[in-house]
């Protein structure tokens, strides 16, 4: 059994009962003591992997106990603390032996302690802490009606229930007076740090709103050191990828950073890289990032740059979401498409779209009305919009305009894309329709919900558009192209 050294956050209050049959006399200082073993050991150097699955948690047991600063057990207190994981993680079942009192995270101390607590764990990563802290909750059991729903103001602080009594946490605490909120943290319980591939899973994401820090030059929970790459900057951030876990597929993530990211170029190595994971239309991605860089300069002082080759999307896999879903935000290439000619300013003929004419704004207000519930709806604006939706060879004009991207086809019958080649000053979208004009259109690929289909290619500069008949020599490799050399040194490389 593993024990693990006490952390005690004491909190001062005053004027304040404690959550207990038998009140603690104000003011006074109080800490909860846990005392955390495991069976299996762990430390920085043997992390326990992570799991967000019911059927295969991570187990402690822990000893509890609510003291004051000398350390001396508060024999008075007999109320409930709350079990929780910070930064990360789930306590989504706790038993204990017979005698202890727990209900969900919860668990009741009597004569101040807690003895025996089995915690399950799940979802927590990185170095996490088991927190225990007295909130102010007794949980009743069904067959009462507890004090926060009898309709009486037990406390006498003039509220009565839930939600109204600020001491009231849910309609089945039983308890209405003030909390002690001692509180006291564990150890670090040592968890894998995710990769990318975590993160990104897809679709969604499980770690959607909180932080986190993805390996970069140690070891992952794989036994591998994974490398983080950047292969593409944009105005607002740049995308990576973990080129030791290409195999898995959703290696790859976009890092928003409002503008540039300073000193960061295609090809530098990503040591370190933390942020917040959010969902932006669909996308997953890292926000208010840090990161700390080892920057490439050429290949005889740097090495061969490390950005991986383009993954090759065709029209089967454009057709497959899954498939999809894990190259979001990576490099890929695209042989030999096409964009369809049903794409033009004139106005659909009948409203239906036709070679040269996707302007489905056909009373010239100046808005597509598709949608019933805003503003210049019309029916048969709706259809001509549809129309062009289930249409390979169309693309609606004043999306286009919009949004600069134009639709993408393969062989009859497979995905479709979105092509928006926004990065390239001065690209001229309508000279390019119909078959035999591009060899491939390469870039970084992106998911938003919203327009059909849900993926576009982004090139990121000119080199990613090779049309048909360039001489070979100008087409250049995923470790070349759109790679600008520094000169000198720089010296910035953390942010």
């Amino acid at each position: 059994m593993r024990a693990l050294a006490l952390a005690l956050f004491p909190t001062l209050f005053s004027s304040l009962a404690a959550c207990s049959s038998d009140a603690v006399a104000p003011p006074a200082l109080y800490a909860v003591r846990l005392d955390l073993s495991s069976a299996r050991p762990f430390g920085p150097d043997k992390r326990l992997p992570i799991s967000f699955e019911a059927s295969t948690p991570e187990t402690f047991t822990v000893d509890l106990a609510l003291t004051d600063l000398s350390g001396a057990v508060r024999t008075s207190f007999n109320g409930w603390v709350r079990l929780s994981l910070e930064p990360g993680g789930v306590v989504f079942g706790t038993t204990a032996p017979p005698g202890v009192p727990v209900s969900g995270p919860n668990v009741k101390l009597t004569a101040g302690v807690a003895k025996g607590v089995t915690v399950k764990v799940i979802g927590a990563y990185g170095d996490t802490r088991l927190v225990a802290e007295d909130v102010g909750f007794a949980p009743t059991t069904p067959d009462k009606v507890a004090a926060c729903a009898n309709g009486v103001d037990d406390d006498g602080n003039g509220f009565a229930d839930f939600p109204n009594d600020p001491n009231c946490l849910f309609l089945n605490d039983d308890d209405e007076t003030p909390a002690t909120h001692a509180r006291g943290v564990s150890q670090p319980l040592n968890f894998a740090f995710p990769l990318i591939h975590d993160v990104q899973q897809g679709a969604s994401t499980p770690y959607l709103a909180r932080q986190v820090s993805l390996v970069g030059d140690a070891p992952a929970y794989d036994g591998k050191v994974h490398r983080i790459v950047v292969h593409g900057l944009t105005s607002n951030g740049m995308y990576v990828t973990d080129i030791d876990d290409l195999a898995r597929g959703s290696a790859s993530i976009f890092v928003f950073n409002f503008s540039v990211p300073f000193g960061v170029r295609p090809c530098d190595t990503l040591t370190r890289l933390s942020g917040n994971v959010a969902e932006f239309f669909g996308g997953v991605q890292l926000g208010t990032p840090g990161w700390t860089t080892v920057p490439w300069f050429n290949e005889k002082t740097s090495g061969a740059c490390p950005i991986p080759d383009f993954a090759v999307i065709d029209g089967t896999k454009s057709g497959i979401a899954a498939e999809m879903d894990k190259l979001e935000s990576a490099l890929v290439t695209i042989k030999n498409p096409v964009i369809g000619r049903h794409f033009g300013s004139a106005k659909a003929p009948a409203g239906v779209p036709a070679d040269d004419a996707s302007n489905c704004d056909l009373d010239g207000d100046g808005i597509v009305g598709f949608n019933a519930k805003k503003g210049g709806f019309k029916a048969d604006e709706k259809a001509c919009n549809d129309a062009c939706t289930a249409d390979p060879d169309c693309t609606e004009w004043n999306n286009f305009k919009q949004f600069g991207q134009a639709k993408i086809k393969f062989a009859p019958g497979d995905g479709v894309l979105f092509f928006q080649p926004t990065a390239v000053p001065g690209f001229d979208m309508l000279s390019r329709l119909g078959p035999g004009k591009f060899a491939e259109l390469r870039g970084v690929i992106t998911r938003f919900l919203g327009p059909t289909p849900p993926y576009t290619v982004e090139p990121r500069c000119a080199d990613d558009i090779i049309e048909v008949g360039a001489p070979p020599s100008t087409i250049k490799t995923a470790q070349t192209a759109c790679v600008s050399r520094r000169v000198g040194i720089d010296i910035e490389g953390t942010n």
